[in-house]
């Protein structure tokens, strides 16, 4: 959640203000009126309205990526697919469920890594600390434990022999 204070001449105004300004739908948002202004006599001794919002940004930021991946894969030619929506603070994870699940993560995950990238670039985060990742049928959860294992099956080798092993390089899973 965030929060802002806006000024206006009257409090519809300010409000409209600060959603034309941020780009914002009005559902995303909650306001309180801290001062509700006036007009004055003849314009003489006018306040304005001082209004406090308080914006949802994560909500704003899961159906935005959603729907952006969703136009990205449909641009791509991919037509049977749902995308579930996970929020890992402070990313958001967009796992999309396919049966062309093997075409989206591509060799290496390179298609998931560039569509992810893409994602990203395209979103304005505007100050947040937080990320999309994409993901396909949780195929990075999926290769973290495999590694995970193969590391402490490893690590159990190494103590039983007292000789170091060299593991294959890996691909980054999770990257911003």
């Amino acid at each position: 959640m965030k929060y802002f204070e806006v000024e206006g001449k009257t409090v519809e105004m300010a409000v409209n203000n600060f959603l034309t300004e941020k780009d914002i739908p009005k559902d995303f948002i909650e306001h309180e009126v801290i001062e509700a202004g006036s007009k004055g006599f003849l314009g003489l001794g006018s306040k304005k309205a001082l209004v406090k919002i308080k914006f949802n940004d994560t909500e704003y930021f899961k159906r935005k990526g959603r729907l952006l991946l969703s136009e990205l894969l449909e641009k791509a030619g991919f037509e049977d697919f749902s995308i579930e929506v996970k929020n890992r603070n402070p990313d958001i994870i967009l796992n999309v469920i396919s049966p062309d699940s093997k075409l989206l993560i591509g060799k290496n995950a390179q298609m998931l890594d560039s569509m992810q990238f893409i994602l990203n670039r395209m979103m304005d985060w505007e100050g947040s600390d937080g990320s999309f990742i994409v993901d396909v049928e949780d195929y990075r959860e999926r290769v973290i434990e495999t590694l995970k294992e193969k590391a402490i099956k490893l690590a159990k080798t190494v103590r039983r022999t007292g000789k170091p092993i060299k593991m294959a390089p890996m691909v980054t899973m999770v990257r911003k």
